[in-house]
C-alpha cells in the first residue's frame, strides 16, 4: 500500500496511455488489480506536467471503478468464491493506499457503506480477517498526511461484530507517553533493541506474561499490570496489544467476580474494592473496545440482583454509573446511540442520566 508517486513512472507510460481511449476507466472482473494499476500509471501518475484537478479527477474517476468492482465482486457475483473474495482484497488495498494519497473523503465515506453491507449480508469473515484485521477502515493522521493528530481516530468504525480497532492500545500508549512527555521533558531515550530491553518489555513484546489480580490489592495490581504490560514505552504490534489488553481485561472480570460471589455476602470492603476495579476496568473498555464488557456487565447485575446485594446495586453500579459504556463515556459511540437506560431499571432504580431531547 505504498504512496506511488510519478518521480517512478516506466518512461513508456505516454505510450501506453495513447493506446488506451482517454475517457475508459474500465475494470474488469478477471484481473481487476492489474486494470486498477494500468488506470493509474496512464490517468494518474502520468510523465507530464498536469494540472493538481486534472490529476484528482483521473484518479477519482479511477476510484470509482474500483468501488464499482469491489462492491460487485462481494455483493453481487452469483458466484462469491474465495477467489472473487481475495480479487476484492487486494483492489481494496491497492485502493486504499492511493486514496489515502490522492484523495481520502470519497473512500472513507464509502467504507463505512461497505462496512455495513459485509455485516448485513454476515460476511463475518471478511470483516475480520481484512477489513479489521488489515485495517482497511477510513483513512487518518496515521496513514495519510491530510488528516493531523487531532482528527479522531476511527475507532467507532471497527466496533462491530464483536471486534474493536487494532490500534487502539496503541492510541493509549501514546497518549500516556506525551503526557510523561510533558511531565518530564528530560526523561531518558527509550530502549529499542532487544538486548536492552528490561524483563517487562520483553513480556510485553511478545505478549507471554501471567495477569494475576488478588483480592488483596486489586486495583493497585491491575494498574501496575497495564503499566507494565500495556502502557509501555516500547512499539508493541497492534495484535500483541490488543490480546494484552483482553486478557487484563479478563483477569479484571474475574476479581471482581470473586470480590463479590465467593462465599457468603462480601464485606463492605470487598465491595469497595470491586467498585472501584469495576470503574477502572470500565474506563479502558470504553477506549480499548466496549462490546466484551458490556456483555458481561448485564451478567454481573443479574447476579447482584440475583444475591440481593442492593446497596452494591443502588450506591455503585447505579449511582457510578457502572453499566454498558455508551456515549457518555465512550468514543465507539455517538449520541445518536441508544443510551443504556434499561440497565438501570431494576430493583427500584433508574438512569442517573437521561435520554437527550431533540432539542439537545
Amino acid at each position: 500500500m505504498s504512496k506511488r508517486k510519478a518521480e517512478d513512472a516506466q518512461t513508456d507510460k505516454m505510450a501506453t496511455a495513447e493506446k488506451v481511449p482517454q475517457n475508459d476507466y474500465t475494470i474488469g472482473l478477471e484481473d481487476p488489480v492489474k486494470d486498477y494499476q494500468k488506470l493509474i500509471e496512464t490517468r494518474v501518475q502520468v510523465d507530464e506536467i498536469v494540472d493538481d484537478d486534472v490529476t484528482k479527477e483521473n484518479f477519482d474517476r479511477t476510484a470509482a471503478s474500483a468501488r464499482d468492482v469491489i462492491w460487485r465482486l462481494l455483493f453481487e457475483e452469483a458466484d462469491a468464491s474465495p477467489s472473487n473474495f481475495e480479487k476484492a482484497t487486494q483492489l481494496l488495498e491497492e485502493y486504499r493506499g492511493d486514496a489515502c494519497f490522492y484523495d481520502p473523503t470519497p473512500y472513507n465515506e464509502w467504507i463505512v457503506k461497505l462496512r455495513d453491507e459485509v455485516l448485513k449480508k454476515e460476511l463475518l469473515d471478511f470483516w475480520r480477517e481484512v477489513l479489521v484485521k488489515k485495517q482497511l477502515g477510513p483513512c487518518w493522521s496515521r496513514d495519510c498526511d491530510l488528516f493531523d493528530s487531532d482528527d479522531t481516530p476511527p475507532l467507532e468504525f471497527y466496533a462491530h461484530a464483536g471486534c474493536t480497532a487494532p490500534f487502539a492500545a496503541s492510541l493509549k500508549v501514546r497518549a500516556a507517553l506525551e503526557e510523561n512527555a510533558s511531565e518530564d521533558p528530560n526523561s531518558p531515550a527509550v530502549p529499542t533493541t532487544p538486548g536492552e530491553l528490561s524483563a517487562d518489555d520483553t513480556a510485553a513484546l511478545s505478549g507471554e506474561f501471567e495477569a494475576v489480580i488478588t483480592k488483596e490489592k486489586p486495583l493497585e495490581e491491575y494498574r501496575s499490570l497495564m503499566k507494565r504490560f500495556v502502557l509501555t514505552k516500547i512499539i508493541v504490534p497492534d495484535n500483541v496489544h490488543q490480546a494484552s489488553v483482553k486478557k487484563m481485561a479478563a483477569a479484571a472480570r474475574e476479581i471482581i467476580w470473586k470480590l463479590l460471589f465467593d462465599g457468603s455476602t462480601p464485606s463492605k470492603e470487598d465491595q469497595d474494592k470491586a467498585a472501584e476495579l469495576l470503574q477502572e476496568y470500565k474506563g479502558d473498555a470504553g477506549f480499548y473496545g466496549p462490546d466484551e464488557f458490556n456483555g458481561w456487565i448485564v451478567e454481573l447485575r443479574d447476579e447482584v440482583i440475583k444475591r440481593d446485594l442492593l446497596d452494591f446495586w443502588r450506591d455503585k453500579m447505579v449511582k457510578m454509573e457502572l453499566g454498558p459504556c455508551c456515549a457518555r463515556d465512550s468514543d465507539y459511540y455517538d449520541y445518536e446511540d441508544t443510551l443504556p437506560l434499561d440497565f438501570y431499571e431494576k430493583a427500584g432504580c433508574k438512569a442517573p442520566f437521561e435520554a437527550p431531547t431533540d432539542d439537545d
